[in-house]
């Protein structure tokens, strides 16, 4: 969960220094309503755990990134261009991202303490 934390920070603080050109034009049609983009970044950032955790030398990363963006668009009933183009809108409206990536480390934290224990929590020794 630490890795996802310092992403989304990552995240957070490369869109925020993005809005500084004049509005492009977007094609409102494409773009998806902002709980639309909770669940589906989830469903991306759950995934992009279980890839990091697969990772092998028989599995190599991008083959699986792929294959888990592929099923969850499909699961979304979503094509390549709408998730870009709404990925672009949601880029230059960085308080809208914000407000939506503020939802989805809600909804992580809440996924990762149904799921019990912390595994880092785990490997440290006992005092």
């Amino acid at each position: 969960m630490k890795k996802v934390s310092i992403f989304l920070l990552l995240l957070f603080s490369i869109a925020s220094c993005y809005h500084s050109a004049k509005d492009p034009e977007f094609d409102m049609s494409l773009v998806l309503p902002e709980d639309s983009m909770i669940s589906l970044l989830t469903d991306m950032h759950l995934a992009e755990g279980v890839v990091n955790s697969l990772k092998s030398k028989e599995h190599p990363a991008g083959h699986l990134s792929s294959d888990y963006f592929e099923a969850i668009l499909k699961k979304h009933s979503l094509n390549k261009e709408t998730f870009e183009e709404s990925m672009r809108y949601y880029a230059f409206h960085t308080e809208k991202l914000d407000r939506i990536y503020e939802k989805i480390i809600i909804d992580l934290s809440k996924k990762e303490s149904l799921a019990g224990p912390n595994k880092d929590a785990a490997e440290q020794p006992a005092e």
